[in-house]
C-alpha cells in the first residue's frame, strides 16, 4: 500500500508576516491563483495544536481600552504541521480566492485610432474550464487574476463589475470582454475595456480605465463609474458582507463610491499594529508559570479556590515556582492574563510607561528572566567628550529585550496614523475588522532582540527649543502640519502637533540607524526605533533589533554603545551635507509644489530609511533641526559637535 502523502498548504508565510505584510484582508499572489488572507474566523488551530497565548499585560490593557472590550487575549498565528509518519496535522488559515475575474494569456494585436494595443480576454471565473479559458477554436489558455479591483475608505473589497463598467450601467450582454493595453500598461489612459458584441452601440462598447478614477462632482443622483460600495469583505468568508457607511445620508444609503485599486499597489493594505516593549516587574515569574499552564487554571474563579487548589491539587511543577506569592497576587495575575471581564480602565500611554522605566533606577532593568526578558546595563559616561555629555545624560546597553506586536485591524488607501505616544488613533469606520464578531482575541507575535537607549538632558532640549533659530524654523513646520492634518482627514483635537523635540529626535534616530548599520552587522532595515518626547518625563531614543529567533540578539548593536559618542559624531558629520544638496537643504515644508508637509531637509539621500524601521512611515523629519545645513544654520540642536 502506497504511503499517504501529507496535504500541503498552497502557500506559507512567517508568523510575523501574518500580522504585517500579509495580515487578514491582504491580497497575496500564489503560484496558481490570487487570494485574500482569511480573517480570524477562518483561522484553525487543530485539535492537537491549542492556541499559544502571549502574555503582555500592558499591551492587553491598552488593546482592551482601544476596542472597549472586557475580555481579550493575544495568540500566536496557527501553523500547518506534519506529524509522525508524514500525516498532516490540521491547522492553518483558510483564505478565499480573490479576485474572481481573470485575464487569459491569449495575446492579439488590435489597432484603435492609429495605436496598436495588446488585447486579451477578460473573463469571469465561472466561465473558465478547469481554470483555463477556452477560445472559439476550442483551445485552452492559461489565465492570471486581473490586477484591478475596487475598494472604499472603509476597507471593503470586491471585484469590479466589468460588464456594468464597459456598458455604463446594468446590461444583459454576456459577450466576451477584452482588455486592451498600449505601452507598458501602467498608464490608465492607455488601458481600455472592450465588449466584443457587435450589437452594442459603438460609443458604449469600449471604455477607458482612467474614467474609473474620476471623482463625483457632488450631485446626489450622480452614479460613479464603479458604482457604490456594497460592503463586501471577502476575507471574512461568505457571511462577511456589511453595510458601507460614509457618515452621510445622501448617495446609495450613505455608502462610499467604489475606488479603483491595483492589487499590488502600496496603498492596498496598511496594518494597524500596536507594539510594546516588555518592562520587568516582580510578578513576571508568576505570570510566566500561569501562561505556560493556563489550561490547569480553567476552573479557578476566585482567590479562595486558588488557595485550596494550590494546597491540595496543584502539581509540583506549578506549585513550587509560585511558592512565596500570596493567592491574591497570583489570582490577580491570572485574571490579568485572562483579560478579565470588567470594563477596561484608562491606562497611561505605552511609550510613557516604557520611558519611565528606562530613565528610572537601573536595578529594575536587570531582570533577564521571566516573560519580560529585559536586561540592561548602564554605561559610564565620565570619559565621553563634553559636547556629548552636555546633551546625553544616560546610555543603556540593552542586552536583551522583548517586543510584542498585535494586529488591531487594517486600512486601505490611507495609512494608519497612531498617536506620538504610541496609542492607537481612533479612525472610526475607516479601520476594517479582521473578525466577523467582537474580538475576544487578537493575533500577535513576540520578537526578541537587543538595543541601545539614549536619554537626552531635558534642560538642553528645552533651551534649544527656546532659541530664535529653532523657534522660527519650527513655526514653518507647525503651519505645514495643519495642512498635513487636513490632507489626512484629521483635526488638531484628534492628532496633535508632535512638537519640535520629536522632530529633532526622530531625525537623529534615522541618522544613527544608517550609521549603525555600517558597523554592527545588521542591515538598516533590521534596526527599529522608538522615539520618546515627553517633557514631563524626559526625552530619549531606543534603537533595537527584533526577531522570532536568535538573529535579533547577536550582540552587534549593543557593542556599539561603548563608542556611542564616535557613532553619533560620524552620523552628525554625514548629515551636514546631503548628496542632493542644495535642493534637499532648501526644502520648505510649506511648499505647495512639492506637497511634503511633514518634511524639511529630508530625502532618500540623507534621512529616509526603510518604513519597517520607522515608527512614523518616514514622516516628521528635518536634519536642519539636528545639524547646520547649507541653507539653515541656527536651528540645529548640535551646533558644536565633534
Amino acid at each position: 500500500m502506497a504511503r499517504q502523502q501529507p496535504l500541503r498548504p498552497q502557500g506559507e508565510v512567517r508568523h510575523s508576516q501574518l500580522i504585517t505584510t500579509y495580515g487578514p484582508g491582504a491580497m497575496v499572489d500564489l503560484p496558481d491563483c490570487s487570494i485574500v488572507i482569511g480573517g480570524l474566523n477562518l483561522w484553525s488551530y487543530g485539535p492537537d495544536q491549542p492556541p499559544e497565548e502571549i502574555d503582555e499585560p500592558r499591551l492587553i490593557a491598552k488593546l482592551r481600552q482601544s476596542l472597549n472590550v472586557g475580555s481579550l487575549r493575544l495568540r500566536k498565528p496557527p501553523t500547518h504541521d506534519v506529524g509522525p509518519g508524514g500525516q498532516s496535522r490540521p491547522g492553518g488559515i483558510r483564505s478565499p480566492e480573490f479576485p474572481n475575474w481573470f485575464v487569459a494569456q491569449l495575446d492579439k494585436k488590435e489597432i484603435f485610432d492609429g495605436k496598436t494595443y495588446r488585447s486579451r480576454p477578460l473573463v469571469e471565473g465561472a466561465r473558465l474550464d478547469k481554470r483555463k479559458y477556452v477560445d472559439a477554436d476550442r483551445k485552452a489558455h492559461r489565465v492570471v487574476p486581473v490586477r484591478f479591483v475596487q475598494t472604499c475608505p472603509n476597507g471593503h473589497l470586491s471585484d469590479i463589475d466589468w460588464r456594468e463598467f464597459v456598458h455604463r450601467g446594468k446590461t444583459t450582454c454576456r459577450a466576451t470582454l477584452w482588455l486592451d493595453e498600449a505601452g507598458a500598461g501602467n498608464d490608465f489612459t492607455e488601458i481600455f475595456v472592450r465588449c466584443s458584441n457587435p450589437d452594442c452601440m459603438d460609443k458604449w462598447n469600449r471604455r477607458q480605465l482612467s474614467e474609473a478614477k474620476q471623482k463625483l462632482k457632488g450631485d446626489e443622483d450622480e452614479r460613479p463609474a464603479l458604482g457604490f460600495c456594497q460592503g463586501q469583505r471577502p476575507w471574512l468568508g461568505p457571511f462577511g458582507q456589511e453595510s458601507c457607511d460614509n457618515g452621510k445620508s445622501k448617495g446609495k444609503g450613505g455608502s462610499y463610491a467604489n475606488r479603483l485599486l491595483v492589487r499590488s499597489a502600496s496603498n492596498a493594505y496598511f496594518p494597524e499594529l500596536i507594539s510594546a516593549i516588555s518592562i520587568p516587574e516582580s510578578i513576571d515569574t508568576v505570570r510566566e508559570v500561569i501562561s505556560k499552564h493556563l489550561k490547569a487554571f480553567e476552573k479557578i474563579t476566585s482567590a479562595a479556590k486558588l488557595e485550596l487548589w494550590l494546597e491540595d491539587f496543584a502539581p509540583d511543577h506549578i506549585k513550587e515556582p509560585l511558592a512565596g506569592e500570596t493567592p491574591a497576587s497570583i489570582f490577580q495575575a491570572l485574571e490579568s492574563i485572562r483579560g478579565g471581564e470588567q470594563a477596561p480602565e484608562k491606562s497611561e500611554a505605552l511609550k510613557r510607561q516604557e520611558l519611565r522605566a528606562l530613565v528610572g533606577p537601573i536595578e529594575g532593568l536587570k531582570r533577564g528572566k521571566g516573560s519580560s526578558r529585559f536586561e540592561a546595563e548602564l554605561l559610564d559616561l565620565t570619559s565621553k567628550p563634553a559636547w556629548f555629555r552636555q546633551r546625553v545624560n544616560r546610555v543603556l546597553k540593552v542586552h536583551q529585550l522583548r517586543e510584542v506586536m498585535a494586529l488591531l485591524g487594517f486600512t486601505r488607501l490611507e495609512p494608519v496614523v497612531s498617536q506620538i505616544d504610541g496609542d492607537p488613533l481612533d479612525l472610526g469606520v475607516k479601520r476594517a475588522q479582521i473578525d466577523v464578531k467582537e474580538a475576544t482575541w487578537l493575533p500577535a507575535v513576540e520578537n526578541l532582540g537587543e538595543g541601545i537607549f539614549l536619554s537626552f538632558d531635558r534642560d538642553a532640549v528645552r533651551g534649544w527649543l527656546k532659541t530664535d533659530g529653532a523657534a522660527e524654523h519650527l513655526s514653518k513646520h507647525r503651519d505645514a502640519f495643519k495642512t498635513w492634518n487636513k490632507e489626512h482627514g484629521l483635526t488638531e483635537d484628534k492628532f496633535q502637533w508632535p512638537g519640535g523635540a520629536y522632530l529633532m529626535l526622530h531625525s537623529l534616530a534615522h541618522l544613527l540607524i544608517t550609521e549603525a548599520a555600517l558597523d554592527c552587522g545588521y542591515g538598516a532595515s533590521a534596526i527599529k526605533e522608538r522615539i520618546y518626547a515627553f517633557d514631563d518625563i524626559g526625552y530619549g531614543i531606543l534603537l533595537y533589533t527584533g526577531g522570532s529567533g536568535s538573529e535579533g540578539s547577536l550582540g552587534g548593536l549593543v557593542t556599539l554603545a561603548d563608542r556611542i559618542d564616535e557613532l553619533l559624531g560620524r552620523a552628525l558629520e554625514r548629515a551636514s551635507l546631503c548628496s542632493n544638496d542644495p535642493f534637499c537643504a532648501s526644502h520648505d515644508p510649506n511648499s505647495p509644489l512639492e506637497k511634503r508637509y511633514s518634511h524639511g531637509a529630508a530625502c532618500h539621500g540623507c534621512l529616509l530609511i526603510a518604513e519597517t524601521s520607522c515608527e512614523r512611515r518616514n514622516e516628521f523629519l528635518d536634519r536642519a533641526l539636528v545639524v547646520p545645513t547649507l541653507i539653515k544654520h541656527e536651528a540645529a540642536f548640535f551646533t558644536d559637535g565633534p
